[in-house]
């Protein structure tokens, strides 16, 4: 066999070996933390200035110090959202809680509803919840009397990474199959009832087996505007009282959450804390801006990568690469203008760290195996 039969023999052997390490890495999601670094430096280093679109209605300190401890009457959400409505808002999103009867104050319950009612935009969150700890998942929704008068309903569902910091979303999530839209998804069809495609990663299996189990679909990576407070926001206390003048109200859309700590809707980001209300207008911006990040599924990402591995393999011995750590950087580096370009231009995440890692790793085995190096024949200079 001649040496240029072999030296290709052994280049094959080695993309072959490079591919299998690939697929095991992205199997065991063991470089998943150094993907997810990544997409964190990207974000961190890739925000925008928000439109003046959305405005956050904040139960910040504030409020809490007027008003008096949570949970409040909902006399007052009726009162907000009148004053909303007053001020020509386009839609609100209510990111509180109401799934139970307020037994103290039933008039309450009908002020609040006549609200929706008058208003005629406003979204309403669904969640999951277990009774006990392990119990069977139900679904949170708003009290009939309220869920009859909003526009819509939508889930606040939070996805955590294993390392507990949110990077997406599901733009849809339901008990046994994938129904409700996400709160900030259904706030923008609102504005465009004809939208139907939706960006993400689709569930292989968006209806479940059993009817009570939470499924998930369309998942998508988030574009934060930035940190905390990003967003435009004013008081709860000073719309309630009067205090925000119409002008920064009218023709927005409006999402009323809790900011202040201590009250349980505080999330990590790669930017840092982040209220649930300001999660949800991110979202919005981003469903706005149609800069939703679409994670590759699996066949993707090992079809990119086996490509790029098979560049160090052709590309070595050429002039300027005829060193296997040179071939291996340049590998390298392709990979992750690969990743950034995707996601800049393309609005796709394929994590690079799996192939750069097989890079790295096929690279030193070579180099410790300098009788399979198939070099050029007349190529003096050692790996």
């Amino acid at each position: 066999m001649s040496p240029r039969i072999f030296a290709w023999l052994v280049r094959g052997a080695v993309w072959l070996t490079a591919t299998g390490l690939l697929a095991l890495l992205l199997i065991t999601h063991v470089s998943r933390p150094i993907d997810e670094s990544l997409y964190d430096l990207n974000m961190r280093h890739w925000t925008y200035v928000p439109g003046d679109d959305a405005v956050i209605v904040a139960i910040d300190p504030k409020s809490l110090a007027e008003l008096g401890r949570w949970p409040w009457p909902r006399s007052l959400h009726a009162r907000l959202i009148d004053r909303l409505t007053e001020a020509g808002v386009r839609a609100i999103g209510m990111d509180i809680t109401m799934s139970t009867p307020d037994t103290a104050h039933p008039r309450d319950d009908h002020a609040l509803a006549a609200a929706l009612h008058l208003n005629g935009h406003v979204v309403m969150p669904v969640f999951a919840e277990a009774d006990d700890l392990g119990g069977t998942l139900e679904e949170a929704q708003p009290i009939p009397v309220l869920a009859r008068d909003a526009r819509a309903l939508g889930q606040v569902d939070v996805t955590l990474g294993a390392d507990g910091i949110t990077r997406g979303i599901y733009l849809k999530a339901g008990l046994g199959s994938a129904y409700w839209p996400a709160l900030a998804l259904a706030l923008y069809r609102l504005d465009h009832p004809g939208t139907a495609h939706l960006p993400g990663l689709r569930n292989p299996a968006p209806a479940g087996t059993s009817p009570y189990l939470w499924v998930r679909d369309y998942y998508a990576l988030m574009r934060f505007a930035g940190p905390a407070g990003t967003f435009g926001r004013v008081s709860y206390a000073d719309v309630l009282d009067g205090r925000v003048p119409a002008s920064l109200l009218k023709g927005r859309v409006v999402l009323v959450g809790a900011t202040a700590e201590g009250m349980g809707d505080i999330i990590r980001t790669p930017d840092g804390l982040m209220p649930g209300v300001e999660y949800q207008a991110n979202m919005l911006e981003s469903l706005r801006r149609g800069s939703l990040i679409t994670p590759l599924d699996f066949t993707t990402q090992f079809a990119t990568g086996a490509l790029l591995l098979a560049l160090p393999c052709l590309l070595y011995g050429l002039p300027g690469l005829r060193r296997i750590r040179g071939a291996a950087l340049l590998g390298v580096l392709l990979s992750l203008l690969t990743s950034l370009f995707l996601l800049r231009v393309a609005d796709c995440w394929w994590p690079p760290a799996a192939c750069v890692l097989s890079i790295a790793i096929v690279s030193i085995l070579w180099t410790l195996l300098p009788r399979l190096s198939p070099r050029d024949p007349t190529d003096t200079t050692s790996a």
